[in-house]
């Protein structure tokens, strides 16, 4: 992986203990900053506090699901082109995968996970024709 990709700011948005941590440990191993969040609650506050590059969103979640986050993030100048990774176990009639920059169907596994992170970074980068984070 690039260097630049590898200080990237990754925001983990997963209800369940286990999985926000199997997650943080996985894209901290691969070099990316993270920061975490138990819930939309959580994470809206977060992305106030600290700017990110990239989103893993999990859908289902007490107090504000995936869903209300991701309208939250349109509506907010700073992260409207961040590119989020919708990660669900429910299949959701109402969820248009073209709203995000990927839909990935638990279980999950390590490679899909780090893949898509990947991807979305440098597809983001590639259409903001920014300059490489770095390191």
């Amino acid at each position: 992986m690039l260097p630049a990709l590898r200080a990237a700011t990754v925001l983990i948005v997963e209800d369940d203990p286990a999985l926000r941590e199997l997650y943080q440990k996985i894209l901290t191993l691969e070099g990316y900053a993270v920061v975490v969040a138990a819930d939309g609650v959580d994470a809206l506050e977060r992305v106030k506090e600290q700017s990110v590059d990239a989103v893993v969103l999990d859908l289902m979640m007490p107090r504000l699901d995936g869903k209300s986050v991701k309208r939250s993030f349109e509506s907010d100048v700073t992260m409207r082109d961040v590119p989020v990774i919708l990660v669900t176990g429910h299949v959701d009639p109402d969820i248009n995968p073209e709203d995000f920059a990927c839909v990935l169907h638990k279980p999950i596994t390590i490679d899909v996970l780090v893949d898509a992170v990947r991807n979305c970074l440098e597809k983001a980068r590639y259409r903001s024709g920014a300059e490489p984070i770095s390191g």
